[in-house]
């Protein structure tokens, strides 16, 4: 679990322990990284990290949660499917790292984990019937799915066209 910093110093802390932790994803397998040498490239003390994170996979997840929340809000607040392949396109460095490392179905599982938290946090039917949250994760989980595709083939076709891409394969507009 990590903590969600209130202060403007701590948030910037734990944002310094992130970005050097993808740093160190560059040149290095994720799995050979340890606290200690996190740490060690930060010049702090492991009790540090221990402040804003329980394990090294919290750093990992805090970067990961943070894209996702960021890139969501293109879907949420309204459908902006080309403003969300947009924001990823702009930061493709963290899905470039992530797949560099083989973690990136980590984006799929952690929008799973997200969603269920959420279902279990309130009753997914509404007088028997599924609620719309349900048939949103549907959307979202082809969404993530094609934005992972996307990734892996070069990231060729643009935001634009990745727009059209999704509202023909959900019949939108």
């Amino acid at each position: 679990m990590y903590k969600i910093c209130k202060t403007e110093k701590s948030i910037e802390r734990q944002k310094l322990f992130q970005t050097t932790l993808f740093s160190m994803m560059e040149k290095q397998n994720y799995h050979d990284i340890t606290v200690t040498s996190l740490c060690r490239e930060m010049g702090v003390p492991r009790k540090t990290l221990y402040r804003y994170f329980d394990t090294l996979e919290d750093v990992l997840f805090a970067t990961i949660d943070e894209s996702l929340t960021n890139s969501f809000l293109y879907l949420e607040v309204k459908v902006d499917i080309e403003g969300y392949f947009s924001y990823w396109k702009k930061n493709k460095y963290v899905l470039d790292v992530l797949e560099k490392n083989g973690l990136s179905p980590l984006l799929i599982n952690r929008v799973y984990e997200h969603f269920n938290a959420r279902v279990s946090s309130e009753s997914s039917l509404e007088n028997g019937i599924p609620n719309k949250g349900l048939k949103y994760f549907g959307y979202i989980s082809a969404i993530m799915t094609m934005l992972v595709s996307w990734h892996h083939s070069g990231m060729h076709q643009t935001p634009k066209e990745m727009n059209v891409l999704v509202r023909e394969m959900f019949r939108m507009d």
